[in-house]
């Protein structure tokens, strides 16, 4: 019976002979370009592009002041945020002496290299690392196409949680791909502390491994306990019980605040309900813009093909990585939806792009699966031989070359997408603007932590928010999705209305949120002619920016 390359036996997936030598030196040569686009993008940035950063950066300037486990905006309340990043940005800022800001700037054109290596490791391992080098390919040339980095899980330098964590979870991939052959409770004690670590680096790809790993070991439980195999029942339940108690601890970082304090309850449902603007269905043309190409159509029919074969555990890794992404994404966005228009309140967890994000690396390697299988069956047919070697060495250099003049031909367009481009140009405009982060450098340094500051809406994401001092009320989509926005919105108003005319209870107001800071934009002070009475006292001044103290 003829075989495919993607049904070498395990010998031939791991041996180093000429086609694997050949992938990992394509696999050097892409990898090194991409890094090549990153770095020259990011290389001289001082202040990260969007207010995800500013949001990490307040999390990492409170662990540096020694307040772990505080939400760095609202004074009283505890961390929501998954900490893996923030974590690792403290540490490393403090043993290096490096600014927050320019490591968040700098930093991902390296940390997130660990993408694209795991995913070509992944795949190698799944199938083999012919595959490996087209899954590559595709997923750093092919996908991107002029989508931003965030939404794509392909190879970016912007520092972001879910553009790190792709390469944890490619790993854990490889992980499962491994365990899935044992029953022994320690391996998947292992797998269980794997999942937690994912987890505090981001939830989407968490919920699709521990989806996983729950179907998996559920499954062996059931088909034991019908062939009567009372050890192999008690064999996965153990597995069970140790991998969910070793993801429990290790995740206590973040549940013990969002679960031991708050009760998971998100009664902020603004950050979940963010959509992707292409995924929303009254802009399916940009979501066909986007997607509707011949590589996406050659990628879904391989995807389609990865559902076939009944034993093989790559191609269940395969669907259950697809289902679980397609059935989230689907739930997350049906949330959103009667939520908004029919006020009925389904559990959120995440935007629904994230599992866009892994449908899009599933399509790369479904893209990777045809390609092969073309290939290999043309130069069987030209080539009038059945002997495998031939045929995949013939395969690796046909599908090399192809890879080599598509990347020669299409890296100018790669090295100047708007992933780098329109990015770069904005973190360029937030150096740009000295004031604001002069002002924020300020309010870092000179206050003290429990500050809190009164600002309108957008000084609340940008000016105050990197600077990890209080608000009364931060932009919503930013803001602790365990405390609800509207109070503390309508105090910032009345607050601000007392400002602007005198107003009773302006005293007790401020007194109940603690208030001893005001930050407004020059040139505004004509309209709050009581700001004298409540703020009387200039504290600092800079390009565009002032900010006055009660006392």
């Amino acid at each position: 019976m003829k075989r495919s390359t993607l049904d070498l036996n395990r010998a031939r997936n791991s041996g180093w002979d000429r086609e694997s030598w050949i992938a990992i030196v394509l696999a050097l040569f892409l990898i090194t370009l991409a890094f090549a686009s990153g770095y020259r993008a990011t290389s001289d940035l001082t202040w990260g592009p969007y207010v995800d950063f500013d949001r990490d950066a307040s999390f990492a300037q409170s662990i540096l002041e020694g307040h772990y486990g505080e939400d760095p905006m609202y004074r009283d309340e505890v961390m929501w945020f998954t900490p893996l990043l923030f974590s690792m940005q403290a540490f490393i800022v403090k043993s290096t002496g490096m600014s927050i800001q320019v490591f968040q700037a700098q930093a991902g054109a390296f940390l997130n290299l660990l993408g694209p290596i795991a995913f070509f490791l992944m795949v190698w391992r799944l199938f083999n690392p012919l595959v490996a080098i087209v899954a590559l390919w595709a997923q750093l040339y092919l996908l991107p196409g002029q989508e931003p980095g965030w939404a794509i899980a392909t190879y970016s330098p912007w520092f972001l949680p879910m553009m790190f964590s792709q390469g944890l979870f490619y790993l854990m991939v490889i992980a499962l791909h491994r365990s899935f052959r044992t029953s022994a409770w320690p391996v998947w004690l292992g797998v269980g502390a794997g999942a937690g670590v994912l987890f505090l680096a981001h939830a989407a790809p968490a919920m699709i491994l521990v989806g996983t790993v729950a179907f998996h070991l559920i499954y062996e439980m059931v088909t034991a306990w019908r062939a009567g195999d009372r050890p192999a029942v008690l064999a996965h339940l153990k597995c069970s019980v140790a991998s969910g108690a070793a993801f429990i601890i290790i995740t206590l970082p973040l549940t013990w605040y969002v679960v031991g304090h708050y009760g998971l309850d998100q009664v902020n449902r603004i950050p979940t309900a963010y959509t992707y603007t292409p995924l929303s269905l009254r802009n399916w043309n940009l979501f066909l813009f986007h997607n509707a190409s011949l590589f996406n159509l050659i990628a879904v029919i391989g995807v389609v093909g990865l559902f076939r074969g009944k034993g093989q555990i790559s191609r269940v890794l395969m669907r259950s990585w697809i289902l679980l992404a397609l059935f989230f994404g689907f739930f997350g966005y049906m949330a959103v939806t009667l939520g908004v228009h029919y006020g009925i309140k389904l559990p959120t967890s995440v935007p629904t792009f994230h599992f866009y994000f892994y449908l899009k690396a599933a399509l790369a390697i479904g893209f990777a699966h045809i390609m092969v299988l073309s290939v290999e069956r043309i130069w069987r047919y030209l080539g009038g031989t059945r002997d495998l070697r031939k045929v995949t060495f013939r395969a690796t250099i046909t599908l090399g070359v192809l890879i080599l003049v598509q990347t020669a031909i299409g890296y100018p367009t790669y090295a100047n997408r708007s992933d780098l481009l329109l990015t770069r140009q904005r973190c360029m405009e937030r150096m740009a603007d000295i004031g604001a982060t002069d002002m924020c450098y300020f309010m870092r340094d000179k206050l003290p932590w429990e500050a809190v500051v009164l600002c309108d809406e957008g000084l609340s994401i940008w000016v105050l928010m990197a600077s990890a001092r209080k608000t009364v009320a931060n932009n919503a989509s930013m803001a602790n999705p365990y405390v609800l926005p509207a109070p503390r919105e309508q105090a910032r108003a009345g607050m601000f209305a007392g400002l602007a005319a005198e107003t009773p209870g302006m005293a007790s107001l401020l007194d109940a949120y603690d208030v001893s800071f005001l930050l407004i934009r020059t040139g505004e002070e004509e309209q709050y002619p009581e700001r004298a009475r409540w703020f009387p006292r200039l504290v600092h001044q800079s390009e565009g920016y002032l900010l006055y103290s009660r006392d």
